[in-house]
């Protein structure tokens, strides 16, 4: 039977005037997008990549701000999310994809959290989502009433009747070749609490990667974990006073990165913006004199002090790190010298910071009130570069800009990955222009 559909003449004018509405919407989206256009870089050199495959097994927004990144030994990057559930994931450069690992059911934050022993397997460090504003009370006076009181008051509601963040052990050899649907719990073991009450905010590993040490939030501790031996340890706190400087102002003032050096010595900052170090057979931290640069305001006795946002370690010993202040510095573990080189943009915040293989430090700056910017700075010289806003443009394929990032680590062949932290995050690609010094 052959059914026939008879247009009139004045029904073809109303079919023709909505077939025009998506032809007239992609053309003015393709123009919207075009202004979009990086003009501090060749825009080849940015790209993204979705978490997941779209519409099988996409990481869900408010689930997929990338809060940690880690480059693996065969030059697989591995990420994790903070949200309302954190998510586990792992970029293949043979493929050119990102693949989703399962979620991490009962853990919403994982920050700068990740690390691989010499095995090959991942550990995590989760809390809660420190992204998620806190809920202000209006109440202000004195003592435990006081703007900094009552913010402190505020931040330790969100963690009454918290057990703790956990530290997960994920296996990739075991596990990355299984295709995870959207629901499906990520294959970890659970290692147990390292601090009770207290979110993981930071992890690192030993150069002969057997012990790991974390940071926690809002008590400010830091532990180890010794891989062999299963036992946690408590090394102390890292901040005598509760203040509120920064990342964030809603953020108890607290490091947020910590580094080992070639002997094994642990750095971090703390009280009074000063590097602190474990020595491994020590019972509690060091502090020392040096101060992270940043802006302290002695003039108006001020009691705040910057943080040490994200540290990166070069292959010659040499150690890169950021301020929450937006300063960037290098340390000098043999002989405790900071040098600092200044700050790329006036606004406060370093979010992250990655040594690519041409010998160039890349950086992430910029507020959470505002778009972040990428930034170059070469040792050669002591040159910054402003490098933009992350935008992508493949129209009429697809466009993003990205606004908000916290994390980044170089690839084996010098690719740039930084983590968008925004509702709907994406993992951005930065090829530099020469990848070597030798190239």
């Amino acid at each position: 039977m052959k059914y026939e559909i008879k247009i009139e003449p004045d029904q073809r004018q109303f079919f023709s005037y909505f077939a025009f509405i998506p032809v007239s919407f992609c053309i003015s989206s393709l123009l919207f997008a075009q202004q979009w256009v990086n003009p501090d870089y060749e825009c080849h050199h940015l790209e993204l990549r979705d978490l997941g495959y779209m519409e099988v097994n996409l990481i869900p927004p408010d689930c997929s701000a990338i809060t940690s990144l880690v480059t693996s030994g065969d030059g697989k990057i591995y990420g994790a999310t903070s949200g309302d559930t954190s998510y586990l994931f792992v970029y293949d450069p043979g493929i050119n994809k990102v693949r989703h690992l399962g979620r991490l059911t009962g853990h919403q934050g994982v920050y700068h959290s990740l690390v691989m022993d010499k095995e090959g397997c991942l550990y995590i460090g989760t809390g809660k989502n420190v992204l998620e504003r806190v809920e202000i009370s209006k109440q202000t006076g004195f003592g435990d009433n006081s703007i900094d009181g009552s913010l402190w008051n505020d931040i330790k509601k969100q963690y009454d009747g918290y057990k703790g963040g956990h530290l997960l052990r994920y296996d990739p050899a075991r596990n990355d070749d299984k295709v995870y649907l959207p629901d499906y719990n990520c294959p970890v073991e659970d290692l147990g609490v390292p601090v009770t009450g207290d979110g993981v905010y930071a992890l690192t590993i030993s150069g002969d990667r057997n012990v790991i040490y974390g940071l926690t939030y809002p008590n400010g501790r830091m532990f180890k974990y010794q891989i062999g031996e299963r036992i946690f340890s408590d090394l102390g706190e890292t901040n005598k006073k509760v203040v509120f400087h920064g990342p964030e102002r809603d953020w108890r003032t607290l490091p947020r990165a910590l580094v080992c050096d070639d002997s094994g010595t642990v750095f971090t900052s703390g009280s009074g913006g000063f590097v602190h170090y474990y020595r491994p057979g020590d019972k509690s931290l060091t502090v020392t004199n040096i101060k992270l640069p940043g802006e302290y305001y002695p003039v108006q006795a001020y009691e705040g002090y910057p943080a040490v946002e994200y540290f990166a370690k070069g292959t010659n010993g040499l150690i890169y790190g950021a301020s929450c202040d937006g300063y960037l510095f290098s340390f000098e573990p043999n002989k405790m010298k900071l040098n600092n080189f200044g700050k790329p943009r006036v606004s406060r915040r370093m979010r992250a910071l990655a040594i690519g293989c041409n010998g160039k430090v890349y950086m992430i700056a910029g507020e959470r009130a505002e778009p972040c910017r990428l930034f170059s700075y070469n040792p050669q010289g002591g040159v910054f570069s402003d490098l933009g806003v992350m935008a992508v443009d493949r129209s009429p394929y697809y466009s993003w800009r990205g606004d908000q990032f916290e994390c980044m680590t170089t690839g084996l062949d010098g690719t740039i990955y930084m983590g968008e932290s925004d509702r709907r995050g994406h993992l951005f690609l930065y090829l530099p222009l020469e990848k070597s010094d030798s190239e």
